[in-house]
Parts: structure tokens; sequence; C-alpha cells
């Protein structure tokens, strides 16, 4: 295999700014999909360079036509190249080190196009590309079994709440665990999750990492618990979770009081008219805070308790398999990342 100059595998262009309104393409920014756009500035099978800012150097890859901002850089395989390839390559290539500028990380084109890589036979790419390709997309299918989970609780959880003949407040079903732990009780190994871990309005908290780097007090929760992002409420942060672990202060950490009545605390607090009370009456301007008082205050719609157990038992099965497909494409993903090095030389 001989060395060439990215730039003879690849064609970069800058993206732009303002998509059109619309919802048929999604847009990338920096570091994914951030929105959807009307049109499209970047053909199937783009790869996604982050430009600039703290993600720089960030990879993503749209197998459809896509709309890309300004923030990222089109990396579009030229003729005889596998798109596919291309993505991994430059995943490989760890991009972010790179980077020029200390206030403001920078990737240039000269800078990507100069870089020299190795320059396999398109039989080579396509193989590598077809391995790692299977991995991802067997993610990618775990993913959307969770968000069909996710949407079919929410739905449910309307119709029934829409038939509900009475009401009760949040506080009747769940309370807040007020156990901290201080840092140095808190094992390097132990999950920790943050905000940063939190999917927007997504119900399976399925990312986590270690504790190895807390060093300030963290409120403690077990698995089955409802998290409640509490800082800037807005971004509807609400998950169960699905270990054990230690989570940021900014959290709220919610316990029902009755097992059998999780998935309708879960799905109460994970609802939209919970979120928007919890942004009214939260403190602070620049970085409101939610306050458990005034969501356990909040009345939600009570279907009765034979429903309510009812639901929960069809939460917990699809709350199971979203577990499953989470714990599935973990392992995955380690098994991609330990073959990308040894298929993309």
């Amino acid at each position: 295999m001989a060395d060439v100059a990215l730039g003879e595998l690849v064609t970069f262009s800058n993206g732009r700014s303002h998509p059109a309104a619309g919802t048929r393409y999604r847009t990338f920014g920096a570091n994914g999909v951030i929105g959807t756009s009307g049109r499209f500035n970047a053909g199937p099978g783009s790869t996604v360079v982050g430009r600039v800012g703290t993600y720089c150097g960030a990879v993503h890859y749209s197998p459809e036509r896509c709309w890309v901002t300004d923030n990222a850089i089109i990396a579009t395989a030229k003729d005889g190249v596998n798109p596919r390839y291309v993505y991994y390559l430059l995943k490989r290539l760890g991009l972010n080190r790179y980077r020029i500028g200390s206030g403001q990380p920078l990737l240039t084109h000269a800078i990507l196009n100069g870089l020299t890589v190795r320059r396999p036979s398109r039989a080579e790419q396509d193989a590598a590309a077809s391995v790692l390709g299977a991995l991802d997309d067997k993610i990618a299918v775990n993913g959307r079994i969770a968000a069909c989970g996710d949407a079919l609780v929410r739905a449910r959880y309307d119709v029934a709440a829409a038939a509900a003949e009475s009401a009760v407040p949040i506080g009747e079903l769940g309370e807040l665990v007020r156990r901290h732990a201080p840092p140095h009780r808190i094992g390097r190994d132990e999950n920790y999750i943050a905000l940063e871990h939190m999917p927007k309005r997504h119900m399976w908290l399925s990312t986590w990492t270690d504790a190895s780097g807390v060093t300030s007090a963290k409120r403690c929760f077990e698995a089955g618990d409802v998290l409640f992002g509490k800082l800037r409420p807005v971004f509807h942060k609400v998950g169960l979770a699905f270990v054990d672990g230690v989570a940021s202060t900014d959290i709220l950490v919610v316990r029902p009081k009755d097992d059998a009545r999780r998935g309708w605390l879960l799905a109460a607090l994970a609802s939209d008219e919970v979120v928007a009370h919890a942004c009214a009456v939260g403190d602070g301007t620049r970085m409101p805070r939610a306050r458990w008082q005034d969501i356990a205050a909040f009345p939600v719609p009570w279907p009765g308790d034979g429903p309510a157990r009812a639901f929960g038992r069809l939460a917990g099965a699809l709350a199971k398999r979203a577990e499953a497909a989470a714990s599935e494409s973990a392992t995955l993903a380690n098994l991609r990342d330990t073959l990308l090095p040894e298929l993309i030389a």
C-alpha cells in the first residue's frame, strides 16, 4: 500500500450556516445531529468533521443527504474510494490532535489535505467498511429500538392521562433521595452520571462513565431510580437509571414509593407538562434550577391503581428491552473500537 496525502482520497468543503426550515433532512453541527432542515448541502455517504470549538475533530457519518453547518467540514470520498471507509479512516486518524489554536481550536482544509495515509485497494476498503459498518448498523438498530420504546411509553401515558378522572401530586408517587457521598468515599470504578450523559427527551439512561475524575460530593442512586436534570430543566433531561451509582448534584434522584408505580412516575416526570412546570417555577435566570418541592407538589393525572400497575408492567418490559439493547451496543462498540486500528492501518 502506497502512502498518499489524505487530499488524494477525500474532498473537503465547509458547511454553511442557517439551514432552511423543514424536517426532511438531518442537520449536523460539530458534534453530530442538532436538528433538521428542508434542504441539504451534503450528499449521501458524507462524513462530517467538527471544524471549530470544543468538538473540533469529532467525526460523524450520514448515510443520507443532510445539511452541515459552518461549524463542520464535509468530507466526500473521491471516485474509487469507499465513502464509509473514509469515515472510519478519519476516526482512526484522531483528528483532534491536529487542531490549531488554544482559545478556539480549529481544523483547516490545508491540515486535513496534508495528512499522510495509506491507500489500500478498493477491495480492502470495502472489506474493512463492511465489518465495521455491520457493527455500527446493529448499534443504530438498537438505538431505534430504545427510541421506539420511549415513544410508546409516552404515547400510552398520554392516552391513559387523558382518560384519568383524578390527579395526584408527584410527591405521592415518588420521594427525593437525599443521600450524598463525599468524594473520598466514591470508588474510582463506581458508575457516574452527569447531565452530559443524559440525552434530551429520552427516558432510558444508557450512558455513564466511571467516577475516577470525581472531586466533589455526589448524589447516590440505584437502578430503577428516576433521574431529573434540575439545572436548566428546559433541556428535558429525565430518565430511568439502569445501574447503581452516583450522580451530579445538578440531578434530582427520585425513587418510587411503590415499585408497581415506577412506570407512571417515570412517564409523569418525563412528560412535557412536568418539565414545563419545572421551567416555569425554577430559581435563577441565567442558570435556572428546578426544586423538588415544586415538582413534588405538581398534580399529574391518575388513572387508578389497576391501570397504573398495568402501565408499569408495560413500561418495565420496554425498559428491560432498552437496557438489553444498550448493553449489546456497548459490547459491539468495544469490538468495533478494538477492530478499527487493525482494519484501518
